[in-house]
């Protein structure tokens, strides 16, 4: 770094001191006598007098740092190729230099250079080693012209000014230097200069802690800004950012074998350009900490350009990072916390490009961009921001790719004015407005993303126009995906399933495109359709609703080909006054009723199926006769997933199961042993009844029907669910879903409403499994007129006539089953099967715990496991004891003791928030 024409060894030369005999008086004096390369060295002493060295030579201190003071009315100059080591060098005057270096190649070691500034400038190469700038004017060190210098382990502090100043086309290169207390900027770099810093720390900066100018260029690496007065980092221009040549290995790096040079750039919005010594342009920081800024952390202004890697950006008072006008700013794997305001803000013309890393705990918005700004986000966490995680605005252009958007009591993505946003492969959860936002004239396409736990999945509000692609919504407080007055919005191979109200809602005058989608799990409606609104939906899924299937309002329409509806809690479908839907080939079925029709609704009907429903109005013009058939997308109607659900857009029908799969899920299970061999035998003797029905050999005789007796939480449902699926496997059920029954499904409450309420839910489960809950509730003790008892003999005979068609099983406690089959005569004879649920040990619940934290993300070490094994040891066991169901509470309680102890952190590890420890178990008798 200091060029090829350093100095040669220096030789000993004159003495400098006042008291010994042969030595010179002055240092001015010996210079004048010493040879070039030649050594002068000073005794102890104040030295007063003005000094300018045309030549090389080394002035050094007899007795070491400290020990030799010179001052002068004017600056020490040093012309040729030396050095100066130990002197105290005071200036006359803060505001100029007290140490210029003009010309030559010089070495300062362990000097100490107060009242004035080091002026590097022409041509000269300078290093300064342990030194100590401070007192001065205007900047510490100001490096200028086509001069070069380097610090190293210095400190420059208490400057009325800028610590460091890099012009013209000079280069400063700094290694585990310092810049504290100074008025100014830390370090300033301008004109076509370029600066390269590496484990320094500048701190408590009056302004910018660096700031470039023009066309200059810096690379920190490992370094430090703290507690700047202003910016942290502030460019108001750069060199465009550039990769380097190959043979760069000069800088920092060169010496502690490493490259010199950073990683080439890819970004093809950095421009391609380099500089005459093969060093990268632009400004490029690596692992720095920009901490405590009194404004923004980073501020990219004019046509500067800026990358951060692996850089932590923390607690600055307004925004972490901002890029601005015609600005560029690349961020790679870099944690931006703490912001007083907002995390990355890009505005004007600026171009943002953030790969990885996170955005955490914004007290503004995590990104906001706006204007024109072109914003790439890709695998970005942006958590816990006080407004929206992302919003666009203006007509800026925002990708995100994958990354998640978490915790906010906004949006997870809010797009507003003419924003276009496209979000792939992202997880969104825990907004509390909704995890997709576009209002205005916005455009928003979503593919391939997952929006968990959200007050609204996705909403389209106004005149907005959304796509979403094989997006799953699931979870909601309100409806899945919400589409706004005169909104369009293209649906393909969505899932929305288990929302808080409807399942996709279009308000007035919206309409759009829903393809293949499937809706599950809805408290409200599946799908519905207000005023005007008039989609067109084509094989879409709509199953196990609270409401009706379908809702079309008064005045609705739209077009529904090939859909299919099953299990509704209301008719399948609503068609209000004046509405005009038309329904061409789609299935209902397994439902109450399939239609509701207000006096002036005018729907069409055309090749519609339906099968299993209690009651149907359905015009028989617009049905087709024969069975239910291959249902939307392929699924058979009514087939059930692993959860015992219906499955909705998963990988197909259970007959795609193979037994080998299932049985192995069923070994999965924890516990339950003596179930499995159970289980496994039967499975084994129903392939052998199969095979000797293909053989055409008489079967023998054999009962489907089980009886399940265990104690709450031993696995009973989930059983049941796997057993019908392996029968669905086998080809002996069409289905193998699982409907679930208790008496409040079957029983009614007065004289001819039972039988159709048990017919109701026979119906549903045709084709699976019907499994009833504490059946022996049917036949309550010391109650014979009890209408339980009709339910049961409906039951009986339901079972008789459609033996072949579904697998019932009736399930509780091992002591109230017995009294149950014996309750009729028709019970013993069906049931003639026991399954035996055992209590799970203590290790067993501990086991499932385990689990659960896997699920969960949780970590649990071997301590903890311990503990929790003899947690459950000393657990009381009465009657009812939960099981599975207590084990999953106990969890449940662990994770809300361990989040009160790691809340009373102050800067909790990854760690902290994954491990529970033996201090998270709950208290013996808390309630779980």
């Amino acid at each position: 770094a200091l060029g090829a024409d350093a100095a040669p060894p220096a030789t000993v030369g004159p003495l400098v001191a006042a008291d010994v005999p042969g030595a010179f008086p002055t240092i001015t004096e010996a210079a004048r006598a010493a040879g070039d390369g030649q050594t002068v060295t000073v005794a102890p002493g104040w030295y007063r007098e003005d000094l300018v060295v045309e030549r090389g030579l080394r002035i050094v201190a007899q007795r070491g740092p400290g020990t030799v003071r010179l001052t002068g009315s004017r600056p020490l100059v040093l012309r040729g190729a030396g050095g100066l080591a130990g002197l105290v060098l005071s200036g006359a005057d803060p505001a100029t230099p007290a140490l210029e270096i003009a010309a030559g190649t010089v070495e300062v070691t362990d000097c100490m250079i107060v009242g004035g500034r080091v002026e590097v400038g022409g041509r000269a190469h300078a290093r300064l080693r342990g030194c100590w700038i401070g007192g001065a004017g205007l900047a510490g060190l100001h490096v200028s012209g086509s001069a070069t210098a380097r610090l190293d382990g210095c400190a420059v502090a208490g400057v009325d000014g800028t610590g460091l100043v890099v012009s013209g086309d000079a280069r400063l290169v700094a290694t585990d230097s310092r810049v504290d207390g100074v008025t100014g900027s830390g370090l300033r770099v301008r004109g076509a200069a370029s600066a390269w810093a590496e484990g320094c720390t500048i701190t408590g900066a009056g302004r910018s802690g660096v700031l470039v100018e023009e066309t200059a260029s810096a690379r920190m690496d490992h370094c430090r800004v703290h507690g700047s007065g202003a910016e942290g980092i502030r460019l108001l221009g750069s060199a465009p950012l550039s990769a380097p040549r190959p043979a760069a290995a000069t800088g920092p790096g060169a010496e502690r074998g490493g490259s010199g040079a950073p990683e080439e750039l890819t970004d093809r919005e950095a421009t391609k350009g380099e500089t005459t010594d093969g060093e990268a342009t632009g400004v490029v920081l690596t692992d720095c900490e920009i901490t405590g800024s009194a404004a923004d952390g980073v501020l990219i202004e004019g046509n500067a350009q800026g990358q951060l890697r692996d850089c932590r950006l923390r607690d600055a008072s307004r925004a972490g990072a901002v890029v601005t006008g015609a600005g560029l700013l690349l961020l790679d794997g870099c944690d931006v916390a703490g912001s007083g305001t907002t995390g990355l803000v890009a505005r004007g013309g600026a171009r943002l490009r953030v790969g990885g890393g996170t955005v955490r705990r914004s007290a503004g918005n995590g990104v906001f961009a706006s204007q024109q700004t072109m914003v790439e986000l890709t695998d970005l966490a942006v958590e816990e921001s006080a407004y929206s995680a992302v919003h666009a605005g203006g007509t800026a252009t925002v990708t995100l790719r994958g990354g998640r958007l978490r915790e906010t009591p906004e949006h997870g993505l809010h797009a507003a004015d003419r924003a276009t946003v496209q979000v792939t492969g992202t997880r969104v959860s825990g907004a509390a407005l909704s995890g997709l936002h576009a209002e205005a004239n916005a455009a928003l396409a979503a593919d391939d993303c997952v929006l968990d736990g959200n007050g609204v999945g996705l909403v389209a509000a106004s005149s907005v126009a959304a796509t979403g692609t094989s997006c799953v919504v699931t979870g909601t407080r309100q409806a899945g995906i919400q589409v706004g007055a005169g909104a369009r919005i293209t649906l393909r191979g969505c899932r929305v399933e288990r929302t808080g109200t409807g399942g996709i809602v279009l308000a007035e005058r919206a309409g759009g495109l829903i393809e293949d989608c499937t809706v599950s799990d809805a408290a409200g409606s599946g799908l519905v359709v207000w005023t005007a609104a008039a989609p067109e939906v084509r094989t879409t899924r709509v199953a196990r609703t609270a409401k009706n299937g379908i809702y079309v309002g008064d005045g609705g329409g739209g077009v529904f080909d090939r859909c299919e509806i099953s299990a509704t809690g209301f008719p399948a479908l609503h068609v209000g006054a004046k509405a005009t839907p038309r329904f061409a080939g789609c299935r209902i079925h397994d439902a109450d009723a399939d239609l509701s029709l207000a006096p002036d609704g005018e729907p069409t009907f055309e090749d519609c199926v339906v099968a299993d429903v209690g009651v149907s109005t359905i015009p028989v013009a617009g049905l087709v006769a024969g069975p239910l058939v291959t249902a939307a997308g392929g699924m058979t109607a009514g087939t059930m997933g692993a959860d015992g659900g219906t499955a909705v857009g998963d990988a197909g029908p259970p007959a795609a199961e193979t037994l080998d799969e299932l049985l192995a899920e069923l070994d999965a299970l924890i516990g339950l042993e003596r179930v499995k061999q159970d289980v496994a035998a039967q499975v084994k003797v129903m392939q052998m009844v199969r095979r000797r029905q293909e053989a055409g050999l008489a079967a023998p005789p054999l009962s489907r029907h089980l009886v399940f007796a265990g104690n709450p939480g031993t696995g009973k449902t989930t059983v049941a669910r796997l057993y019908g699926r392996l029968l669905a496997a086998l080809g002996i059920l069409e289905r193998g879903h699982l409907v679930e029954a208790d008496r409040g499904d079957m029983v009614g409450e007065y004289v001819g409403h039972t039988a159709p309420k048990t017919q109701a839910v026979f119906r549903r489960a045709l084709g699976g499994v019907l499994f009833v809950d504490e059946a022996y509730s049917l036949v309550p003790p010391g109650h014979t007129t009890d209408f339980g008892q009709e339910a049961i003999a409906t039951l009986v005979k339901l079972m008789e006539d459609h033996r072949d068609r579904l697998v019932v099983i009736v399930a509780g406690y091992p002591r109230e089953m017995s009294r149950f089959i014996d309750s009729n005569p028709g019970l013993a004879s069906r049931f003639y099967r026991t399954l035996t649920f055992s209590d799970y040990t203590s290790d067993q619940l501990a086991e499932i715990v385990e689990s659960q934290c896997r699920q969960h993300e949780y970590q649990l070490p071997d301590v903890t496991r311990n503990a929790l094994t003899g947690y459950f040891d000393v657990l009381p066991r009465v009657r009812g004891f939960g099981n599975g169901r207590v084990a999953r509470q106990v969890f449940q309680r662990m994770t809300e003791y361990q989040a009160q102890r790691v809340a009373e952190l102050a800067e909790p590890t990854t760690d902290d928030l994954l491990r529970l420890t033996p201090e998270d178990l709950p208290p013996l008798g808390a309630e779980l």
